[in-house]
């Protein structure tokens, strides 16, 4: 064998070992590359299964808030005098009761706190809507005629606007399976935990 021979069969086997380098490396560096293409999807897949658990979490602690927040006698005693108001009650035969106009200042006072924190997204509405949807509904039927005299007098929109505001927004966007005319009992009758 001559010594060009055996230079080129040297050369073909550098030359082969090469390639074979250079596709062992581009095989490495694409399983470097698919291995952190999987850890960037687990990560965000991870995310978002911790932000669905972290807002149903918020809205269990906004539920217990509200439901705190309306177990109070104080809370029980105003809303059941509110509403027992008879339809077609002026503004001056609710300020002429002592216990009335203590009831309508207080319930309405709470509701526009909760309704600016449904408009912040502190409690979610559909957890408010849930809870107090009905009670929100029938307080502001029985108190809007007392709320516009307030305006009027005061010469201001301000008066009471978080309550309107939530009133109005339970009304348009309610998702629940409950009404004024069809119940939790009935609504959830099928209920299994």
């Amino acid at each position: 064998m001559s010594f060009n021979q055996i230079a080129r069969q040297i050369q073909i086997c550098v030359t082969s070992n090469d390639a074979f380098e250079q596709i062992g490396a581009v095989d490495l560096s694409t399983v470097a590359n698919i291995a952190t293409a999987l850890t960037v999807l687990t990560a965000v897949v991870f995310g978002l299964i911790e932000m669905r658990r972290a807002r149903k979490e918020r809205e269990e602690r906004a539920a217990f808030v509200a439901v705190q927040a309306i177990l109070t006698p104080a809370w029980i005693k105003s809303m059941t005098l509110v509403q027992a108001i008879a339809d077609g009650t002026t503004p001056s035969q609710i300020e002429a009761d002592p216990r009335l106009f203590q009831a309508v200042q207080s319930i309405a006072c709470i509701l526009e706190s909760l309704g600016y924190a449904v408009f912040a997204r502190m409690v979610p509405l559909n957890v408010v809507d849930e809870l107090l949807g009905g009670t929100v509904r029938v307080a502001w039927r029985k108190l809007r005629g007392y709320v516009e005299y307030e305006r009027e007098r005061a010469g201001s929109q301000k008066n009471w606007e978080w309550f309107q505001w939530l009133a109005e927004q339970v009304d348009r966007h309610s998702k629940a399976r409950t009404s004024l005319t069809l119940g939790a009992h009935e609504a959830y009758r099928d209920w299994r935990p």
